[in-house]
């Protein structure tokens, strides 16, 4: 019995000292629950922490995006390292295509149930299912291709560094040489004619197969002519220090306008009775019979190309960013680098 009860006094004497050093238990719960608690985070810790989850977030890299085109209830937008982007919900939002190449895509057009961007390199690149994939049309030269046009079944492609045009009959799939000497940046169709600009105000015009080509007059020997488009009947071209002319009788000769504040614009379209113009910090819109001046409406957006579809006017520039506008003064901002 003595044995019994030494060995109860021992247990309980050990099992008060375990539980003491496990708790620190001294009769006080709230010291009890304060050693069960983790101990404190160091500042050092919490960076470390704030690093780590840094990093497994993903960067993401945004691409500039050069040219813009409306078919097939699509804009399709086209740039560096080959980047391709659409939409089929009037630019709200926007999703991946996959060109095949990493090389620089300038410019796009539409036509025939296909979509064509030409670009660095001799690229000529067509799609036939709304800019999702795209395949290699054939042509040898290797000069930058900077516009395409589409019209009379004919895609024309011009290269102001090759200085020539570039044709296919076939929906981009072949490519041949048609002219040679053709110094222009742009090309658009309208009135069954081709109309180009290019540097020292070159103007070039050709009937609707592209074959056969004659220059027109800008009234600029020395403004650079970057972007040409056509609408109510009229061609307007557009191009360094907020140059703007027009042409009534497609293309053969052209009427200045009243240069506004702007500074070089890059690209024009037309829709909704007026013509947008885009450049470098410069929205200008002009009526669409030009009989009034033209109005600076922006110079807070820097913008490569811009295009009309379904009532919406898109411009897209530099870090993937793309706005939408229906007048071409309020502008809104559905994609870009934040």
């Amino acid at each position: 019995m003595k044995n019994i009860l030494l060995f109860q006094i021992i247990f309980a004497f050990i099992f008060a000292f375990i539980f003491s050093a496990c708790s620190d238990f001294s009769g006080n719960e709230d010291a009890v629950e304060a050693s069960l608690k983790p101990g404190p985070v160091t500042q050092q810790q919490q960076e470390e922490e704030e690093e780590e989850e840094e990093e497994s977030v993903p960067t993401r890299t945004y691409y500039d995006l050069e040219g813009i085109t409306f078919g097939n209830n699509k804009f399709v937008a086209v740039g560096k390292s080959g980047v391709v982007r659409t939409s089929s919900d009037n630019g709200t939002s926007w999703d991946n295509g996959t060109s095949g190449t990493t090389r620089t895509l300038w410019e796009i057009a539409y036509g025939n149930s296909t979509f064509v961007a030409v670009g660095d390199s001799g690229t000529h690149l067509y799609s036939r299912d709304n800019g999702g994939t795209w395949s290699t049309g054939t042509w040898s030269e290797n000069d930058r291709v900077t516009g395409v046009a589409f019209g009379n079944n004919t895609f024309i492609g011009v290269s102001i560094y090759g200085e020539y045009v570039t044709k296919s009959v076939d929906n981009g799939s072949n490519w041949s040489k048609k002219a040679q000497g053709i110094a222009v940046y742009d090309v658009t169709y309208g009135n069954s004619k081709f109309v180009a600009s290019g540097n020292n105000g070159a103007i070039a015009h050709s009937s609707n197969d592209g074959e056969n080509w004659t220059n027109g007059e800008s009234r600029t020997s020395t403004a650079y002519l970057y972007g040409i488009t056509f609408g109510n009947n009229r061609f307007l071209t557009v191009g360094a220090s907020g140059w703007l002319s027009y042409s009534s009788d497609n293309g053969s000769d052209f009427t200045a306008l009243t240069i506004p504040l702007a500074n070089t614009l890059y690209s024009t379209a037309y829709g909704n009775n007026i013509f947008v113009s885009v450049g470098y910090y410069s929205v200008v819109v002009s009526d669409n019979d030009m009989s009034e001046d033209p109005i600076l409406k922006e110079n807070s957006y820097y913008f490569n190309d811009v295009t009309f579809g379904n009532g919406v006017f898109v411009a897209v520039g530099d870090d993937e960013i793309i706005y939408t506008s229906t007048d071409g003064d309020t502008w809104t901002k559905v994609h870009g680098k934040p």
